[in-house]
């Protein structure tokens, strides 16, 4: 299998935290890269999201979903819209369980539960378990989680290096 890249956002009023993996399978590496966008700001996920290498990108949004009708929520309403047209292909997903699914363990096999920049709302793990969530839904993706998961059981880890 050739090279694959996720890409996790999880949109924030505060902080918007954007994760990159990229998987080698040949060589058994997953590089992990990250950014945090302060606020709501359209363009520079974007433009994070696009300076990434040139291999085709899996792109994924955790979905707002209002709950008490304030102005924060017309505002996250809003810049999810943004985000949605900035990123056309990118695959906006539901955080409804997603502890259960992608819970601590399995993300720290993979590298991304701690993280070296602090953020309002663990908005870097967020970003990260999104993209995994995405992952887990497109088969090909799945596939190559299910290396990473294997190897690491078999007593053979992955390279994990930060960027």
């Amino acid at each position: 299998m050739s090279v694959a890249h996720v890409i996790g956002i999880d949109p924030g009023l505060v902080d918007t935290g954007c994760v990159s993996l990229t998987f080698r399978p040949g060589l058994k590496t997953l590089i992990v890269e990250h950014k945090v966008i302060s606020g709501t700001d359209v363009d520079a996920v974007s433009d994070w999201v696009y300076s990434k290498r040139p291999v085709k990108r899996h792109v994924f949004i955790e979905a707002y979903r209002p709950r008490q009708k304030l102005d924060s929520d017309q505002r996250m309403v809003q810049a999810e819209q943004e985000l949605r047209r900035a990123l056309p292909d990118a695959k906006v997903l539901p955080n409804m369980g997603i502890k259960r699914v992608i819970p601590q363990q399995l993300m720290e096999v993979f590298g991304v539960w701690s993280w070296p920049t602090v953020t309002h709302h663990q908005d870097l793990r967020s970003a990260a378990r999104i993209a995994m969530l995405g992952m887990v839904k497109e088969p090909r993706l799945n596939t190559v989680m299910a290396d990473v998961v294997r190897d690491f059981l078999e007593g053979r880890p992955w390279s994990v290096a930060h960027g």
